[in-house]
């Protein structure tokens, strides 16, 4: 990664009220940050994308290339999908061990749409709540993926964490737009569903932080 990347997210973190974070780490809560996939977070930055969505972004170098990435939480998610990826096809190769280990043999999820299945593959628990999950991905929200979301786009959502990632670079606060512009839109969705079916109340109420990828949560409120 070079010094101009870094450069270039602190600038667009200033214009946008986030803050470079020194330290720059990363908890290892999904497969694409998990323990032995990251070789390097080249910049860290944190701070609201909206009223309502607070996240970090990063600038992280993995087998198969560069990603930038938002990392945020959704936590009462997990009471439907304990977890969920959704990659590009081109992609899918990138799928580490960590990912590959909670998959298993498990084929990709068929969501009734050719052309989505052209673009993307989507992978959740076999615990999940499967009205829920289609509910979710809903014909408004393939349209979103298939025609709207940025070049490279993918998501995880482990346990609470949900990892957006873009896969390569255009320019870089072009991609950062984007970036922010896709998570913030699928927070939303998420939360939408999530407020469909416990009521505005519940779903509004914080919940415990995220544990590392592969370790119990600890703590955890029955509500969360």
């Amino acid at each position: 990664m070079s010094n101009g990347d870094v450069e270039g997210l602190a600038n667009w973190a200033t214009a946008h009220g986030l803050t470079l974070e020194d330290g720059v780490h990363l908890a290892r809560t999904t497969p694409l940050l998990a323990e032995g996939e990251v070789h390097s977070v080249d910049a860290l930055a944190g701070g609201w994308l909206s009223k309502y969505v607070e996240a970090k972004i990063a600038l992280i170098d993995r087998d198969g290339g560069h990603f930038t990435i938002a990392v945020t939480h959704v936590p009462k998610a997990k009471r439907f999908v304990p977890w969920m990826f959704c990659h590009r096809v081109e992609d899918e190769h990138l799928l580490g061990r960590a990912a590959r280990a909670l998959i298993g043999g498990d084929k990709s999820i068929d969501l009734g749409s050719a052309e989505f299945d052209s673009c993307y593959r989507v992978y959740a628990a076999p615990q999940r709540d499967d009205i829920w999950f289609h509910e979710l991905f809903s014909p408004a929200f393939v349209i979103f993926l298939i025609e709207q979301a940025p070049k490279g786009f993918a998501f995880e959502y482990v346990e609470g964490t949900l990892c957006v990632s873009l896969l390569g670079r255009q320019t870089l606060a072009e991609d950062l737009d984007r970036l922010c512009h896709a998570t913030v839109e699928l927070v939303g969705r998420i939360r939408a569903e999530i407020s469909e079916r416990l009521g505005p109340a519940q779903a509004a109420r914080s919940a415990p932080g995220a544990t590392a990828f592969g370790e119990e949560p600890t703590g955890a409120s029955p509500q969360s």
